[in-house]
């Protein structure tokens, strides 16, 4: 049950989120505008390596930095992005931001690493436009959103599940 909640809390942080912020921001503009937040605890900046969509899946490599809402600590993940659904079109590489934030006890630089899952839709026709929610990680208690529009970004249009895998690096 006490998954349940925080899925349900995580579905409903990156839709309000996801439906206000249609333009990406720098990690450092994100952590000014929820310094306030109880259960914002950073951003992840990820640059994500194009990829050619085969009609129901794709994968994507990550290579990502976290920094947090002080902006005094960072760290270094790697990682891919698997989508099952609708992904048809290529894309180049891109950078997002995600949101992150912490429904528990997660709250270091370093505690990231794991597997998120969520819903992701994206349409692109030179920019992109889309939004993403995933939720996970150690104890499951760690929502990300990310949404907005990116320039030159490829010919694509894919909606279905998204699987994040990330790892601090060495």
């Amino acid at each position: 049950m006490k998954l349940i909640v925080k899925a349900a809390v995580a579905a409903t942080l990156a839709a309000t989120v996801g439906a206000c912020t249609m333009s990406q921001s720098s990690p450092q503009q994100l952590n000014v505008t929820n310094a306030n937040s109880r259960i914002y605890i950073g951003s992840l900046s990820c640059n994500v390596g194009g990829s050619t969509g085969y009609v129901l899946a794709s994968q994507k490599s990550l290579d990502c930095v976290f920094l947090n809402k002080e902006g005094t600590a960072s760290a270094q993940y790697t990682g891919t992005i698997d989508k099952v659904g609708i992904d048809i079109g290529y894309t180049r590489a891109v950078h997002t931001i995600w949101r992150v934030y912490s429904l528990g006890s997660v709250r270091g630089v370093n505690d990231l690493s794991g597997t998120y899952v969520g819903e992701q839709g994206t349409v692109a026709a030179g920019q992109q436009a889309g939004g993403n929610w995933i939720y996970g990680g150690p104890n499951a208690e760690i929502g990300m959103v990310a949404s907005g529009v990116i320039k030159d970004a490829g010919y694509n249009l894919a909606t279905g599940v998204a699987a994040m895998t990330i790892k601090l690096k060495p």
